[in-house]
């Protein structure tokens, strides 16, 4: 009887032990694909952005570039949700602006609240796909010329009036994916994330705040050089 006793607890332990390793091996495997589809739905909207039927409709006057291209939004970010429901890829009507005004006070209400994704029960589809996994918000800025050294981002060997290019401009492109299902923080505090931070702060953004809150999330900041003919 103690032998089987023996036998019996022996067997127990090793199955605890084999199913503990059969979780920690399911969950490594389970963050590799979330971080993988993370990246990927990042990586999709930087393709958007880049693709040459887009480039041009974003440099018009209400386009992602060119809305904010202007002296008085440099240095400000203008967000949208990456929406994979959406026809379009960006639409002036379905995006916000965010910044810090003269008093360090994020400043967020200038366009509206639209542009910020939404992690909450909402009938607005804010995923990039049907499978309804991934977030992905996108935030554009242009380099503030105030913090940029003279001609940084000039072509090199380039006179911009004899060429008759218009001045080149870096831009500054953050795309930060996350996966609410993966967490049990509160929606509203996943959101004050989207909407109360600048993506481009190095110590409060919105890769921080995600951080902070130990939400799944990926971020690529993709940064262009941009330039125009007028011929």
């Amino acid at each position: 009887m103690i032998v089987v006793l023996f036998i019996l607890l022996a067997i127990t332990i090793i199955g605890t032990l084999a199913i503990r390793q059969s979780m920690v091996s399911l969950n490594i495997a389970t963050n590799s694909q979330a971080q993988q589809l993370m990246m990927q739905n990042s990586d999709a909207a930087t393709f958007n952005i880049e693709d040459t039927s887009n480039l041009v409709r974003s440099l018009a006057r209400d386009g992602m570039f060119g809305f904010i291209k202007g002296a008085e939004n440099k240095g400000k970010e203008l967000v949208f949700c990456f929406r994979g429901s959406r026809a379009q890829f960006f639409t002036l009507s379905q995006a916000s602006m965010i910044y810090l005004n003269n008093s360090d006070t994020i400043v967020n209400s200038d366009l509206g609240v639209n542009g910020f994704c939404r992690t909450g029960a909402n009938t607005a589809n804010f995923f990039t796909s049907e499978r309804r996994a991934v977030i992905t918000q996108v935030s554009v800025s242009f380099t503030n010329s105030t913090s940029s050294m003279p001609f940084q981002d000039s072509i090199r060997g380039t006179d911009e009036e004899l060429s008759k290019i218009e001045k080149t401009e870096r831009v500054v492109v953050n795309t930060t994916s996350l996966m609410p299902a993966l967490t049990s923080v509160d929606t509203d505090e996943i959101d004050d994330c989207l909407d109360s931070h600048i993506s481009n702060s190095s110590t409060n953004g919105v890769a921080n705040c995600l951080a902070g809150l130990n939400v799944p999330y990926a971020t690529h900041v993709t940064e262009y050089n941009l330039g125009q003919a007028f011929l």
